[in-house]
């Protein structure tokens, strides 16, 4: 009897047993397959691969859904799909991303790895997909549910910076609620930053909006920004305090349902710049001073509350309709010395840049290259170098050369690698601010920008107003030292094509109190020119010449003849 029970035992045991070695099989053919796609950089490239591995990793969570890979192959569907992200940049990638590591914990609360995935799906929600409440949730998560977890510290500290966008407790609605319309744009966020002699504040929008601006007299003399048909999130708060010598106060209120009204309360004031930045769509208000801005101030979230003490509207009358265009190129500095550069390395982050026919990331090449550079212009000019990033962060484009002006700089360089459709495609070219209608320049702008062609053609609207704050005739002065100096020193050891100095309105020039260039070091997207690019020693050379550009100019300035 007890021998035909054990048998019975046996022969139950056997399907799950065979189950069992069959999901442990499936897993490791995803896992294997994870790894070679992870060696092989041209198979990174195309989208298909990492599909199929994603879809190895969601077949053993999908037919063995209880056994004991489950939460190891969701937890590798999500990561293998944010590393698609990383190579293609579509926010759906990070989205689907998400959705893989939200997963994990709802359907194996137990797993060893379930903080892990909610601190994932947290951080693509605030830094990807830019939704603080939902990342806010998750957060509370991790401290609520896996509380001796390891990721318990960091999630606390994310939920204090995000304690603005805890979401509020649903209240019954009232018969006087006013709904908005589908369709309406909303204020998502105003940020700024304080630095030496100005204060830059951006506007950041849901979608595109027609605005105007304007400034008006008084104590305390104002500049407002009326945004139609656009209505405040809800996580904006009413009026925040600056104080940092030129503004006092930003406030951001509804002088009627259809308008959204953001007001700066000046305490300095000698001139201001407003213009537009697309993908996302943001405006951009730098205010210029007599007094010097206080560094120290950090850039502050403000909400839109509506004010009901806003007594704009009834000045309204005596302001001017247009403001008159002031067109003021700063004359070159002499005799000072050349201090403080700040060099810039192109992308980082979220934001890889071009992706090179061997997968490489343009943002990874940039950053050698800047690093390298500072050493060398610290060592050979002994100057000050200041790096906008020094690791793999990300930076929005107007706050590279807020940076700038905040430390003072006397220069402003970008490093950048090239790209383009046609494969052949290869050169060095360094290029200033202004408006340009070359077609090939405008391309690189708008893959720099990260906006189309259309759009790049809009900005010639504002640039005028810009060019005030760009030392275009030292930039293109300083862009010329570089781009000669670069295919003068280089063709000694490579064949190195000439593409000349050329104009663009880019972002990431825009606003430079100081003389400013974006070098174009090479064309990643060619694979000849690539190895290049990841080889220590061209980095070293291409260095080399930069800062013999630099040299070249400021010698002719005068600026290092006190060394």
């Amino acid at each position: 009897m007890l021998k035909r029970y054990l048998i019975l035992i046996l022969i139950m045991m056997v399907p799950i047993l065979c189950r069992a070695d069959v999901s442990e099989r499936d897993y490791e053919k995803a896992r294997k397959s994870y790894y070679a796609l992870q060696d092989s950089q041209k198979d990174r490239l195309y989208r298909h691969n990492w599909l199929r591995v994603v879809a190895l990793f969601d077949k053993v969570y999908r037919n063995y859904s209880s056994g004991d890979r489950a939460d190891d192959a969701l937890f590798m569907a999500g990561k293998t799909t944010f590393e698609l992200y990383g190579i293609s940049g579509l926010k759906s990638d990070a989205r689907d991303s998400a959705q893989y590591f939200d997963r994990l914990p709802n359907d194996y609360p137990a797993s060893r790895l379930a903080d892990d995935a909610l601190n994932f799906s947290a951080k693509i929600h605030e830094t990807i997909l830019e939704e603080p409440t939902p990342a806010y949730t998750r957060y509370k998560r991790i401290v609520t549910i896996y509380p001796e977890g390891d990721m318990r510290k960091r999630a606390t500290q994310r939920l204090s910076a995000l304690a603005r966008y805890a979401p509020k407790k649903k209240k019954p609605a009232k018969a006087s609620t006013v709904s908005v319309a589908k369709g309406d744009n909303n204020l998502k966020s105003i940020r700024f930053w304080s630095n030496p002699g100005y204060t830059r504040v951006v506007l950041e929008m849901q979608n595109k909006v027609a605005f105007t601006s304007n400034f008006l007299k008084g104590s305390p003399a104002r500049i407002y920004v009326d945004l139609e048909a656009t209505t405040p999130v809800e996580q904006l708060v009413r009026s925040q305090d600056v104080n940092d010598g030129l503004l006092t106060k930003i406030r951001a209120g509804q002088p009627d349902s259809k308008t959204t009204r953001v007001v700066l309360d000046l305490e300095s004031f000698s001139d201001y710049n407003v213009f537009p930045l697309a993908e996302p769509f943001r405006i951009v208000v730098d205010v210029q001073g007599e007094k010097m801005a206080s560094a120290e101030v950090a850039e502050q979230p403000i909400s839109d509350r509506p004010t009901n003490n806003d007594d704009i509207a009834g000045l309204l009358k005596s302001a001017p309709k247009e403001r008159p265009l002031k067109v003021q190129i700063p004359e070159a500095r002499s005799g000072k010395g050349l201090r403080r550069i700040v060099v810039d390395a192109g992308h980082g982050g979220k934001d890889p840049g071009a992706v090179g026919f061997s997968g490489t990331f343009e943002k990874n090449v940039t950053l050698a290259m800047a690093k390298t550079l500072a050493r060398k212009l610290e060592r050979e000019l002994e100057c000050e170098v200041i790096l906008t990033r020094s690791g793999d962060t990300f930076l929005e484009l107007e706050e590279r050369t807020a940076i700038a002006n905040k430390v003072g700089a006397d220069l402003f360089i970008s490093i950048h690698a090239n790209a383009n459709n046609n494969r052949r495609a290869r050169g060095i070219e360094t290029y200033y601010l202004n408006f340009s209608k070359n077609d090939k320049a405008v391309e690189v702008v708008a893959r720099e920008n990260g906006t189309s062609l259309k759009q790049v053609g809009d900005l010639e609207l504002i640039l005028m107003d810009l060019l005030a704050n760009s030392k275009i005739n030292e930039s293109s002065r300083l862009a010329a030292e570089i781009q000669k100096s670069m295919v003068r020193n280089l063709k000694q050891h490579y064949k190195v094509k000439d593409l000349g100095v050329r104009q663009g309105p880019f972002y990431v020039l825009l606003g430079a109190t100081m003389p400013s260039v974006l070098v174009e070091t090479a064309f990643i997207s060619n694979k000849a020119e690539e190895k290049l690019l990841m080889n220590r020693t061209y980095q070293e050379r291409a260095a080399s010449a930069i800062v013999k550009g630099v040299r070249s100019y400021a010698t002719a300035l005068k600026l290092l003849a006190s060394r």
